[in-house]
């Protein structure tokens, strides 16, 4: 009778081929077969790296100058990086050099290129088809239209620019302006009151420092995503359930089972929420001047759905808009109605496993945005 050590040694050897075999297969299937899944880097990562960051004291959020976050999702991976002025963007410099009208662009994570390359966002492609430059402002972290109000007062204008874009997102932005997130530990700008009689005031008194304590299993987790092709692609098919028997992105699955789950900003809102809105786009209207101003508002997939409902009707919000550009004198663009109008929807621009736009979303927002910059820097080159 072979030894017990024997049997061990055995199936060690089969367990190890398996597992070779796997992941030789899954490495197969992700390069030849579904070139969705990203490949494994081959890299250890820390999961507490410090990208976004209570950093500055007007206005919260910010990146750490010349940090990097390595962003593992299981349809797309991305190392941001901040240059040394904190934009998640090339390098730049607070002086017009180019020659041409130059752009400036404030938002949250939409803008920002969350689960995007340098060179495959919104403002990138602007730039590469425009031939001007459009620095990239925009940050993630709960950033709303009053932080773009301070960061555009107290940072932005210390760059030389011509025109002014801003992507506003309602699907939080009126969560992020909402005294009902004051309770977090960062410091946080809010308005209180009622329009136009707002006081600005702030959550925390310093700036927050977070204590770096390290978390092993997430950076193990974050690791493992980064050395299997197998747990890639078990990730990536997580990525999708099925429902009717066809397969649906999570994200629109389970909007699918629970439609009261999350509702359209576009057509349920809070008045007061929209007033704490249109002061801050006035307070930043009145700091931009005399330059030219593009506001652009960003549907989720909550927002398509309820169009349809609607029989596409005109969003309510989007009526608001339209007022306040009229009397704030700013050109608006409406994403819900622009890319309704193309028969596009969620699934035509956001990623498999996230809500936000992919590569192929950012291509047809640009495209969508050009002829609207386009009348911005004419108004600008007039003056």
């Amino acid at each position: 009778m072979k030894p017990i050590t024997t049997y061990l040694k055995n199936f060690g050897i089969f367990l190890i081929s398996f597992i070779v075999f796997i992941e030789i297969g899954c490495l197969f299937y992700i390069r030849y077969i579904n070139q969705s899944i990203p490949l494994p880097t081959y890299r250890v990562v820390d999961a507490n790296n410090n990208f976004w960051a209570n950093l500055d004291e007007h206005f919260g959020t910010w990146h750490e100058p010349n940090s990097t976050y390595l962003h593992n999702k299981s349809c797309f991976v991305v190392e941001y990086r901040a240059n040394s002025l904190g934009m998640r963007d090339r390098e730049r410099t607070r002086e017009n050099l180019s020659g041409k009208p130059r752009a400036v662009v404030l938002g949250d994570s939409f803008i920002e290129g969350w689960g995007n390359e340098i060179g495959e966002r919104l403002t990138d492609n602007l730039e590469m088809d425009m031939g001007r430059e459009f620095l990239n402002f925009a940050t993630s972290g709960y950033f709303g239209t009053i932080q773009e109000w301070l960061q555009y007062k107290y940072m932005i204008k210390q760059f030389d620019h011509d025109v002014v874009l801003i992507g506003v997102l309602p699907h939080n932005d009126f969560q992020d302006n909402s005294t009902r997130r004051a309770g977090t530990l960062k410091r946080r700008p809010y308005l209180r009151g009622t329009y136009p009689n707002y006081e600005l005031f702030y959550s925390q008194d310093k700036l927050y420092v977070r204590k770096k304590s390290p978390d092993f299993f997430k950076s193990f987790d974050f690791t493992l995503r980064e050395w299997s092709s197998f747990y890639r692609a078990m990730r990536y098919l997580g990525s999708y359930r099925i429902r009717n028997f066809e397969l649906q992105p999570r994200w629109v699955a389970e909007h699918n089972d629970n439609q009261g789950r999350e509702h359209s900003a576009y057509y349920d809102f809070d008045p007061a929420d929209w007033d704490i809105m249109r002061y801050s786009l006035e307070q930043i209207a009145k700091e931009v001047g005399d330059k030219p101003l593009v506001v652009f508002s960003i549907a989720t997939h909550s927002d398509f759905v309820e169009r349809d409902k609607q029989g596409g009707r005109t969003a309510p919000l989007s009526e608001e808009f339209r007022k306040l550009s009229k009397e704030v004198g700013f050109i608006y663009c409406d994403m819900l109605e622009e890319m309704a109008a193309r028969k596009l929807d969620a699934e035509d621009v956001f990623f498999v496993c996230d809500d936000h736009w992919s590569p192929a979303g950012n291509r047809i927002a640009a495209d969508l945005l050009e002829p609207y910059v386009a009348e911005a820097f004419k108004r600008a080159e007039v003056k």
